[in-house]
């Protein structure tokens, strides 16, 4: 099993406006049951029953979202969180190489598990199961990544494709962006193409010397270690804010995804074709395909209605809407278009 577990919950979520802003993200929503999708990630995480940390990475004006929410956990999960702070945004490989250097400084080599703060998986056991199997593959040195079995042809994932076994998973052949139509449809059919989850599994010191092999100047200015800025507890939780060091370090960071960084250029590649359920909750129309239970009394006499609100709706003889109507804002937009929410958040929020 992995000695630490490192939570990435940055971003805006901009596709889940109004609900999602720039001051509590998508990550902190409650999308199904009474945790948010950041206490349920949490939760699993401690289900592991690791020894290590439970580290998360956000942007420092998210902080105060994410000691919210872990007011609810145990005490025994909650002395195990780290919340490590970007001093600003700049994708995931930069987070990652800062919690590594964290976890460096604060304990030498060890394994980790890489997971997003904004997904929903319900099958812990499956989960378990594969997170024992990719810390087989990363204890040869492999960076391994969790493919998820497509059930339909997206164009909304990028795709890993799969080569030949190297038991419990498979050596990777190469990673695919986000395809047209017509090529989804190929890989669907190909059988060895699975959608990239964004979580990981791999050695601390894998991961340092991959990144210098294929971009030094993302790991570099952490070298030889990270003289880390002071921590705070607060509530059992250990709080880490970014000092003058550390912003000037990260100002002169690439704005790189690790998809790109690293694991698309190292030979090391591996992965778990997972068993559980999984689902990015990267859209209205997702979460109207999950129905969660309404917050507040809604009044249809349309079909295929869904509402997401903080206040009462009623809606009157029209059809397949979804209508969101939170932080003093709203959104109303048919089923299949959820896609534009992104614009308009850009040009309202």
């Amino acid at each position: 099993m992995v000695d630490h577990v490192v939570i990435m919950a940055g971003g805006a979520g901009k596709r889940l406006w109004p609900a999602s802003n720039n001051s509590k993200p998508k990550q902190f929503m409650t999308v199904q049951g009474k945790d948010s999708l950041f206490g349920g990630t949490v939760k699993r995480a401690a289900s592991l029953g690791i020894k290590g940390k439970i580290l998360v990475v956000t942007h420092k004006d998210h902080v105060q979202a994410a000691l919210e929410d872990s007011r609810v956990l145990p005490e025994e999960v909650r002395s195990k969180l780290v919340l490590l702070a970007e001093p600003e945004a700049r994708n995931t490989a930069p987070a990652l190489a800062y919690a590594a250097a964290w976890l460096k400084e604060n304990g030498g080599d060890a394994s980790v598990l890489v997971l997003a703060a904004d997904h929903l998986i319900e099958d812990v056991a499956a989960f378990k199961k594969d997170v024992e199997d990719a810390s087989v593959l990363a204890s040869r040195d492999n960076l391994v990544v969790y493919g998820i079995e497509p059930s339909f042809p997206s164009t909304g994932y990028g795709y890993i494709e799969a080569g030949e076994a190297d038991a419990p998973g498979y050596k990777v052949t190469s990673f695919k962006e986000k395809p047209d139509g017509v090529t989804a449809r190929k890989f669907l059919a190909a059988g060895n193409y699975l959608w990239n989850s964004g979580m990981f599994t791999y050695k601390l010191s894998v991961f340092e010397s991959e990144m210098l092999a294929g971009t030094p100047e993302m790991i570099n200015p952490f070298q030889p270690s990270l003289s880390c800025p002071a921590a705070r507890v607060e509530d059992a939780v250990t709080v880490v804010m970014p000092d003058a060091d550390l912003t000037s370090l990260y100002a002169g960071l690439p704005r790189e995804s690790v998809d790109y960084a690293l694991m698309e250029k190292s030979s090391r590649i591996a992965m778990v074709r997972s068993g559980f359920d999984w689902n990015d909750v990267g859209s209205w129309d997702v979460i109207a395909d999950l129905n969660p239970e309404p917050e507040q009394p809604v009044f249809s006499t349309g079909e295929g209605n869904f509402v997401y609100s903080d206040i009462p709706v009623a809606l009157c003889g029209v059809e397949d809407l979804i209508v969101v109507i939170k932080n003093g804002k709203a959104l109303v937009c048919r089923k299949g278009e959820s896609q534009l929410v992104k614009d308009a958040a850009l040009s309202l929020d």
